[in-house]
């Protein structure tokens, strides 16, 4: 089945799109988060549950900066791979990896906190493209995008080290 073609100037903005909201993430601006987003938007976010609109994307947003102090300043989220599907003219559905960064201040040092992929459906509103919904996919146990055979898997061990 053929890929379908995308217009450049729609990739780019919506590859910036993911810019402008990472960026708003990792820094803690809430008002730069929520202006990526559609007034009716839904945000899928587990464990913490899926919230709709922009006032329980700002719950969201304090749960996750504040009710942990210490815990989230110092990520970087990096959105790649883009897979982008037109489901309209006005609608695109956008697949993509994300890998968290996280710079511990304490220890001054980085690491990588965790790998996700990202389900989102984005649409052009008042000429510019937004987040209607967003699922993220945490790359935990079986959370793993795979649609190969499941031989590919490997049987961890469990029960006490000998």
């Amino acid at each position: 089945m053929p890929r379908p073609k995308i217009p450049v100037e729609d990739r780019l903005e919506i590859q910036e799109l993911f810019a402008y909201y990472a960026w708003g993430l990792n820094t803690g601006d809430a008002d730069e988060v929520v202006a990526c987003f559609t007034d009716d938007c839904e945000f899928e976010h587990l464990p913490q549950g899926i919230f709709r609109g922009h006032d329980q994307l700002r719950v969201l947003l304090n749960h996750l900066w504040y009710d942990k102090p210490g815990w989230f300043i110092g990520r970087q989220h990096l959105a790649t791979h883009f897979v982008m599907t037109p489901l309209s003219e006005q609608e695109m559905h956008v697949k993509a990896y994300s890998s968290i960064l996280q710079h511990n201040l304490d220890y001054r040092n980085s690491f990588v906190f965790g790998l996700a992929s990202w389900d989102n459906v984005c649409t052009k509103a008042s000429g510019e493209w937004l987040f209607k919904s967003v699922r993220i996919v945490k790359w935990m146990g079986d959370g793993v995008p795979w649609v190969g055979e499941e031989r590919a898997r490997i049987d961890a061990p469990s029960g006490p080290l000998l």
